[in-house]
């Protein structure tokens, strides 16, 4: 199927459709259509455009195809196609957060590497089956590959683990450059901090909490919901190029009271691996 490239946006403005370079703010090609639901017509554009089918908003597809054909990219497998709406989504969220037209150029240009090559990003997850419906979920991700051995690995872009564990392996710092901490605490859920573990030690985590908690089925969807923002920023680079970020978890937790369900952010102290002595 044909779907519109990444870089192109569906927009409405009065009676007119557009679709719109989301880094120049150009609009590439306008048109008005009646009788056509806004909503449909995007679905068709960019979850793909099928030839054989003959809806009205199918048919507007292939003109649209017909006309400029440059600004779309023929996807044979649904797999690439779900990855291209995935991303989507949350590039068309992100546009206005991005800090300079450079920052959302540099981003869309990696992006689409990653859809064309179909590029995925391997994660380790040491999370001691505790959390069930978390490993389902990375499992499921069009953009994760799970590696569930605790033996090093050659290109591991991140890893998730319990506090526990993290705090038990041998030389975890070995195993990824970027290790992301999951806890079940009695009255809350954690989520970070993402540690760098180039530049930083494993802090010192309290594990006595932990160790008496169980997470329930929705507890872990709602962290699902957290954890999948988190790793699309961190993968996809976006952390430098954006505003508003100051809920990432690299130097705090994301917390949620199990109770009133209120989030919050709590801070996590972090020391340098190297300290510059100066004399």
């Amino acid at each position: 199927m044909y779907c519109l490239k990444l870089k192109y946006q569906v927009k409405k403005v009065n009676d007119f459709f557009m679709i719109q370079d989301c880094v120049t703010l150009e609009t590439v090609m306008a048109f008005k259509v009646k009788d056509m639901e806004f909503n449909k017509l995007k679905e068709i554009v960019y979850h793909g455009i099928d030839e054989t089918t003959d809806s009205s908003e199918n048919r507007l597809g292939k003109q649209l195809l017909e006309k400029d054909s440059k600004l779309f990219t023929f996807y044979e497998k649904q797999k690439s196609r779900d990855l291209l709406n995935l991303v989507r989504s949350y590039t068309e969220f992100f546009t206005p957060y991005f800090i300079s037209t450079e920052a959302i150029s540099e981003y869309v240009i990696f992006a689409e590497k990653i859809i064309e090559t179909g590029k995925i990003f391997n994660v380790q997850v040491f999370l001691e089956d505790k959390f069930p419906n978390v490993q389902e979920f990375l499992e499921k991700s069009p953009f994760i590959q799970t590696v569930y051995d605790e033996k090093q690995q050659n290109n591991i872009d991140l890893l998730i683990g319990t506090q526990k564990k993290i705090v038990e392996t041998t030389q975890i710092d070995s195993f990824a450059n970027y290790v992301l901490a999951l806890s079940c605490q009695e009255n809350s859920l954690e989520i970070g901090p993402l540690i760098n573990t180039t530049k930083f030690e494993i802090p010192k985590f309290s594990l006595e909490g932990e160790q008496n908690a169980a997470i329930m089925h929705h507890e872990e969807l709602l962290m699902c919901f957290f954890l999948e923002r988190i790793l699309f920023i961190q993968l996809f680079k976006l952390y430098n190029k954006m505003r508003q970020n100051e809920f990432f978890p690299t130097r705090n937790k994301v917390c949620i009271n199990r109770m009133d369900l209120q989030g919050y952010s709590e801070a996590v102290t972090l020391y340098p691996k190297y300290l510059v002595e100066f004399v």
